[in-house]
């Protein structure tokens, strides 16, 4: 192999067609989620009678984003573990171990998703009703839908680390069409759920656990099938020796596979060690983020419903974000397998910049038409109108910090340089956003606003946001070993 060369897909590529080849799945797959989600949104909100039903509706539902976040932190350190083995290893062209490392993700997938889904179900009632402390009507909406959601986490632990490595090892295609079987059916089944059946907030709970089940199926399925026919192709020939023989624009796709699923303490630990520091890193954030959900609910259910909806709108920026994330953490890993930081470096630094770009623009469109975008899921309560709406002009500073701050730090984890990353979130995130929230408590809690702590968070995103630049530039992240 030509030193510094990417394979398969990317082979050939120039660095923005590479970037491209690997970012357009991911952002059609955001589109959909964000379509999935937007829509149980909607329709949680359309089945309130009065301003204040559809307030409370949009308060519950906003809460359990946040719950639902904390039983998913466990799999997303395995996927983003799963992601840096094996685009380290597919730069490098050793497929075998990067087949072993998705085997194993796939594994302790299962294992985070079973341990997410008891702790959500049992810690619902403690987090809705005595952390946040909603009202009756929001609090009985978020435990009505926690009850049932919580077990999506099962079939999402498996899915999430098999989408990872996927992606890691250049597929993006295939984690889109399984996302896509996930959020259309999700989207379908609690269409049909709650306006057919009338099951209301069970519908719509129903609807995205069916959608992840199915989901998971057929994403075993196709492995299985890759596995069976890649057999037949290599006729018992060792799988990086038969992979040099097709050539360097050749890669092997992942499968299952029977030895590799067996428990590889090695490989294991190589995941875990890249994936641990981010978990710790989430699990801090979302107490972070808990301690501002409650203190935000003492402003009332207009203010929690709006800073739901608030979020909601940003995430139509950070689709794109996300998915140049995505690339660059491929993109990234692979380079440094194959031994070439200046491209991995040059790869980090264009996708800033494009995602600097597009969010930069979102940001102005949100400033000048916030009504336009707030009232899709709020026009029928004029409180979250009034809410949501200043809180969206602040989008103009806001969303491209935070959205060039994501790119930087989903570059550095697809380095598996995880753990800086987790100490720079704790330092300003704590300082910052609990430390100012706590002053601000102290001095001035009158004078306290949904809005002002929208900009709190803008200082937060601009701190790291330095901060991770001059991280990106230093380069220590190049030597980091998966």
């Amino acid at each position: 192999m030509a030193r510094g060369r990417l394979s398969g897909r990317l082979a050939g590529l120039s660095l923005p067609r590479q970037i491209i080849a690997i970012a357009g799945w991911p952002l059609l797959e955001q589109v959909m989620a964000f379509i999935c989600a937007s829509t149980s949104l909607f329709l949680a909100t359309r089945m309130g009678r009065t301003p204040e039903e559809t307030t409370a509706l949009a308060a519950g539902i906003g809460v359990v984003g946040y719950v639902m976040w904390m039983g998913f932190l466990l799999q997303g350190a395995v996927g983003m573990g799963a992601t840096a083995v094996v685009s380290r290893m597919t730069g490098a062209r050793r497929f075998a171990e990067a087949n072993a490392a998705a085997n194993q993700a796939a594994l302790l997938g299962l294992l985070a998703g079973v341990l997410s889904a008891l702790l959500m179900f049992f810690c619902s009632p403690f987090l809705v009703c005595r952390v946040v402390e909603l009202t009756g009507a929001a609090q009985e909406v978020a435990l009505q839908y926690m009850r049932t959601a919580a077990w999506v986490a099962v079939f999402s632990g498996v899915v999430f680390a098999l989408n990872a490595s996927l992606r890691g090892s250049g597929d993006t295609r295939t984690p889109f069409l399984v996302m896509l079987c996930v959020d259309g059916l999700n989207t379908l089944l609690s269409v049909v759920l709650v306006d057919v059946f009338d099951m209301g907030v069970d519908g719509l709970a129903w609807g995205m656990l069916g959608g992840m089940g199915v989901a998971c199926a057929f994403l075993l399925g196709l492995l299985l099938w890759r596995a069976l026919r890649l057999r037949r192709e290599r006729a018992g020939a060792d799988l990086d020796a038969f992979a040099e023989r097709r050539g360097l624009a050749y890669v092997p796709p992942l499968h299952l596979s029977p030895r590799a699923l067996l428990p590889q303490p090695l490989m294991l630990f190589r995941i875990v060690s890249v994936g641990v520091p981010q978990a710790v890193e989430q699990v801090v954030i979302w107490v972070i983020q808990l301690y501002i959900i409650s203190v935000i609910s003492h402003l009332g259910d207009a203010a929690v419903g709006a800073h739901n909806i608030a979020i909601r709108i940003e995430s139509i920026s950070f689709m794109t974000a996300f998915a140049l994330g995505i690339a660059g953490s491929t993109i990234v890993g692979q380079y440094l397998g194959a031994r070439n930081i200046r491209m991995a470096l040059e790869a980090a630094r264009r996708c800033l910049h494009f995602t600097l770009w597009v969010c930069g623009a979102m940001g102005v469109v949100f400033f000048l038409f916030p009504t336009l975008f707030v009232a899709v899921f709020a026009k029928e309560s004029p409180a979250l109108l009034a809410a949501a709406v200043p809180v969206v002009r602040v989008f103009l500073i806001a969303e491209p910090l935070y959205a060039g701050m994501l790119s930087i730090k989903m570059c550095l984890r697809g380095a598996g340089d995880t753990l800086r990353v987790m100490w720079v979130s704790f330092g300003s995130m704590g300082l910052i956003r609990v430390g100012g929230l706590l002053l601000w408590q102290c001095c001035a809690p009158a004078s306290m606003t949904l809005v002002g702590i929208w900009l709190l968070f803008t200082v937060d995103m601009a701190v790291q946001f330095v901060i991770l630049r001059r991280m990106l530039y230093g380069l220590r992240w190049t030597r980091r070993q998966v």
